[in-house]
């Protein structure tokens, strides 16, 4: 009887210690879907803005208060703080940082073509090339992170 017994907790024991590993790897593989999502969000909206930014910097057939304007208005219009909060909740420390520079990257750019610069001249080129420089360097941050998360 005693023997049942004991055979039955250990049986029970180790059905509950497969679920609970079980259930910590799916929640693994949930919190590495909700990173690679925000992850995503992050740059899609900063592509879009570096866009939208990049077409202002070419229009020149625009007048320059027009073209600042269209630059204004990118990072706004395309959520990039939005999403970079969104990170900042859920991203690593490293990945964050990275963000936050590539953020501040492409606000140098925007402000650039703010000031006149158009696609050519040396200004704006070099703030583009930046920005670049630092989003890849941020879209590694992101790839160690979640290959650490698998």
């Amino acid at each position: 009887m005693v023997g049942t017994a004991l055979g039955a907790l250990i049986g029970m024991g180790g059905t509950l210690f497969a679920e609970r590993a079980r259930w910590r790897r799916n929640l693994g593989e949930q919190e590495r879907g909700e990173l690679r999502t925000a992850y995503a969000r992050y740059l899609d909206a900063a592509t879009l803005a570096r866009d939208a930014i990049s077409l202002a910097s070419r229009n020149v057939d625009l007048e320059p208060g027009e073209r600042a304007e269209l630059a204004r208005s990118a990072i706004h219009d395309n959520a990039v703080y939005a999403r970079q909060y969104e990170l900042e909740l859920v991203a690593p420390a490293e990945v964050v940082t990275k963000a936050r520079e590539a953020t501040k990257a492409l606000g140098v750019y925007r402000d650039a073509v703010m000031a006149g610069a158009t696609y050519e001249t040396a200004e704006c080129a070099g703030a583009r090339r930046a920005f670049r420089g630092v989003r890849q360097s941020t879209m590694d941050a992101m790839r160690v992170t979640l290959d650490r998360a698998r």
